[in-house]
């Protein structure tokens, strides 16, 4: 994040600088106006774009890198709005430690767009799924006014960013057996206090972008509410173009049985078009879905499973908090067998509501260890040892939490923990040689024979 700041600067004027073929109403693959940089990106110009008439911007972080696709989703879904889209086309990295990077490109993206197009400052949102709505979350810390986020099972937060996420209008949706669910259920408690508009919905399933009709729904919800902190009036013609828009949005989500979702949906939407819509059609669609017995047996099943499931986070919550406190080696058998439990249970797909809970217990011990040693990075050798074993509990294939062991191990002169969690990793198919002798830390270890005999059995050779 600290090299993100460099950029800031540059995204404070919305001035058009240079000039290229970007056609209106289509999508175009463009790239960074730069002799040493090589990003993509794909920019929707609405039909009615007019560069004297400075347009919304939103900027949209999709996780593949797809951005012609993720444009064109969003172009599709607030057609008609005046907005400018912009999406990366690289891949973004999926682990925390590669946020820095993914920022960086955003940024980057950022500060292009303002140089070509004329944007409206005041009418700046970013969307992202997944690793790009940890991006979306992190650059809305350190630009100013980029505050409206639509942000897809995932986000960033730290406590440094409090004071900077207050003035943040956000809208999530999170999959009822995604990893990151209490993350963010956790992150829009925290949001609602600041402000009861910012709202998570609960989805069946979002390792993809939802339908563009709910997204487009979402991006009025911001808008409206950008609006009115703005003090701009919306013409009558407009607020029941967008009424009936979100309220197709609603029956589209009852068709799909996501029951739950639409009341919240229908609910949030009568609030928003009070005073400017007739409400009748939205009271009348919120009403016969709730009395409807669809609607009450998806109610009853939520509120059924929550107490067992809150009991069982508590448990959870509880036991793993003291262990990585007094780094209680002696429990690792526990956890390997509640681990396991949750992981089979998360496969079980004949038992759905019970492989959203393991599905949901899994991301919660896997967000609760890497937050620890986020904020743990020095010190604290035991507790840091005892979390990284737990994350090869977790992901086997998780090769950094090996490394970081050996490292720390080293450190403490536990030659034989690091011995072992060296083999573990290799018998992973880790086949990175030189790394292996570039772990900080082990300069006495590596020279060890038994550290270049196990490196010589799985790899064929050694440096020692």
């Amino acid at each position: 994040m600290r090299k993100v700041l460099f950029f800031v600067l540059l995204l404070t004027s919305s001035m058009v600088l240079c000039q290229e073929t970007l056609l209106r109403g289509l999508v175009t693959e463009t790239k960074v106006a730069s002799d040493t940089l090589d990003i993509s990106y794909s920019i929707f110009l609405p039909k009615s774009y007019e560069i004297d008439k400075p347009a919304k911007v939103l900027f949209v972080f999709d996780p593949e890198g797809e951005g012609t696709r993720a444009a064109r989703l969003f172009a599709s879904s607030i057609d008609g709005q005046n907005f400018v889209i912009a999406a990366n086309n690289k891949p973004l990295f999926n682990d925390i430690d590669s946020l820095d990077v993914n920022a960086n490109t955003a940024v980057q993206i950022m500060r292009d767009v303002f140089l070509k197009v004329a944007i409206n400052k005041n009418e700046v949102y970013m969307a992202g799924l997944k690793s790009g709505a940890q991006v979306a979350s992190a650059v809305s810390y350190i630009i100013t006014g980029s505050t409206n986020l639509l942000l897809i099972d995932d986000v960033f937060y730290a406590n440094q960013y409090l004071q900077r996420s207050k003035r943040n209008r956000v809208m999530g949706v999170i999959g009822e057996g995604s990893a990151n669910y209490y993350q963010m259920a956790d992150y829009f408690s925290m949001m609602r206090t600041f402000d009861s508009d910012n709202t998570l919905y609960e989805y069946s399933n979002t390792n993809v972008w939802p339908s563009a009709a709910f997204l487009g729904t979402l991006i009025n919800r911001l808008s409206h509410l950008n609006l009115e902190r703005l003090n701009i009036e919306v013409s009558d013609t407009t607020w029941q173009k967008q009424a009936k828009f979100d309220l197709n949005t609603v029956e589209n989500l009852i068709a799909q049985e996501e029951y739950l979702t639409a009341y919240d949906l229908v609910t949030d939407l009568k609030s928003d078009y009070r005073g400017n819509v007739d409400l009748d059609p939205i009271r009348d669609v919120q009403r016969s879905l709730r009395r409807s017995d669809s609607y009450t047996l998806a109610k009853r099943k939520r509120k059924g499973g929550k107490l067992e499931e809150t009991l069982l986070l508590d448990d959870i919550s509880y036991f793993l908090e003291e262990d990585i406190a007094l780094a209680n080696f002696d429990n690792l058998g526990y956890w390997d067998s509640r681990i396991n439990d949750f992981k089979l249970a998360a496969k079980d797909s004949l038992k759905p509501k019970e492989q959203n809970v393991a599905k949901r217990m899994l991301g919660y011990i896997d967000y609760t260890l890497k937050d620890f040693l986020t904020l743990n990075r020095v010190g604290l050798i035991d507790q840091r040892i005892f979390s990284n074993v737990l994350i090869t509990m977790l992901q086997p294939d998780d090769y950094q939490s090996y490394i970081d062991i050996i490292n720390l191990s080293a450190q403490d002169e536990d030659y034989n923990t690091a011995y072992f969690y060296l083999e573990e990793l290799l018998k992973q198919g880790y086949t990175s040689y030189d790394t292996l002798y570039e772990i900080p830390n082990t300069e006495l270890l590596k020279i060890k024979p038994v550290y270049n005999e196990l490196i010589k059995n799985y790899l064929g050779k050694s440096k020692f």
